[in-house]
């Protein structure tokens, strides 16, 4: 009896072989990801006393000017190898990624088992695109048993930061990793430490100074009364309680706050009284020991070079504990 085969149209045949070369391609081959920060590689052993690194590996970001990470591992079984001894405390090795023109924070607590690592580029560096390796961590073996390295977190922040040339976030997944440590004495198994919980106080506006009084004349807009002073819409919305931006009434006597905007070019109702914004402090925030401006300016989702310039700061890298700070 002669065997029969069946025949498949050639667009099924061509369909199964690109099933089969996407399910053997690894997911960052196959499938486009969105921002992640991760551990490289996310798994590795040492032998007691010995030495071995990981990376802090960024991949598919875009527009990234400045990063902050922050490292939990165990400390009774792992210690973190100093890579520049000349400096006090303990510190881990920058990547290429970024350019390090501004170190905000660079230090790994052997105690508790954290390390906190955050770096900004300066002009004329541009924004970075793509993938890289942020930092390196050089683990020495000390007691057997296996640690995780997980990013940690102090709430409200994300265990990673990510930002732009402007100091506005960059969203991002994260994904730990572990060392086993091996021979030696075993020790009894004790936690890596959880990321502690600490409640940032929101930041409070300062009212803002009303700049003079505008009535409304038939066919004004927000938009129009705003590019007549140079001031934002919205901002006129809330200063007269009003709902919906886009109704407002004839004969309504608006107080124009000094909250300076550009808008895009466009109709400018005329002006009423004469007056200019100037800059003004949205928030004042006294610094604390320990602060930088990279910091601050992540907090209120403001330039740091905006910062430094409203307060004539000339160096990035210095500001004093107690120092208040207008944040525009």
């Amino acid at each position: 009896m002669e065997r029969q085969f069946l025949k498949f149209p050639r667009w099924c045949v061509g369909l199964a072989v690109l099933l089969t070369t996407l399910l053997s391609m690894p997911v960052s081959q196959g499938l486009a990801q969105g921002t992640l920060v991760v551990i490289d590689p996310p798994a590795k052993e040492v032998a007691v006393g010995a030495t071995t690194t990981v990376d802090v590996r960024i991949e598919n970001v875009a527009n990234l000017y400045g990063a902050e990470v922050q490292l939990v591992f165990n400390p009774a079984l792992l210690e973190v190898v100093d890579t520049d001894t000349s400096r006090e405390g303990v510190q881990i090795q920058p990547g290429s990624l970024l350019s390090p023109d501004f170190m905000a924070k660079n230090n790994a607590d052997q105690t508790t088992g954290r390390i906190v690592f955050a770096v900004a580029q300066m002009p004329p560096h541009e924004p970075v695109n793509g993938s890289g390796i942020l930092a390196t961590i050089t683990f020495r073996g000390k007691a057997a048993g296996t640690s995780e390295i997980n990013f940690s977190t102090t709430q409200p922040t994300p265990p990673a930061i990510l930002s732009n040339r402007d100091g506005m976030p960059i969203s991002a997944s994260t994904q730990g990793g572990s060392i086993n440590v091996t021979g030696g004495p075993t020790l009894t198994p004790t936690a890596t430490p959880k990321p502690t919980t600490t409640a940032t106080p929101t930041p409070t506006p300062t009212p803002a100074k009303i700049l003079g009084y505008h009535t409304v004349k038939a066919k004004e807009t927000l938009y129009c009364i705003g590019r007549a002073y140079n001031v934002d819409p919205y901002a006129i919305a809330r200063q007269n309680s009003i709902v919906n931006p886009n109704v407002i009434r004839v004969g309504h006597k608006l107080a124009i706050p000094n909250v300076p905007y550009r808008l895009p070019a466009g109709k400018a109702c005329p002006r009423q009284f004469d007056g200019t914004p100037t800059p003004r402090c949205r928030w004042t925030h006294k610094v604390e020991r320990g602060e930088n401006l990279y910091r601050i300016s992540l907090r209120y989702k403001v330039s740091m070079w905006t910062i430094a310039e409203t307060n004539r700061i000339t160096n990035l890298n210095y500001i004093r504990a107690g120092q208040e700070l207008c944040i525009p």
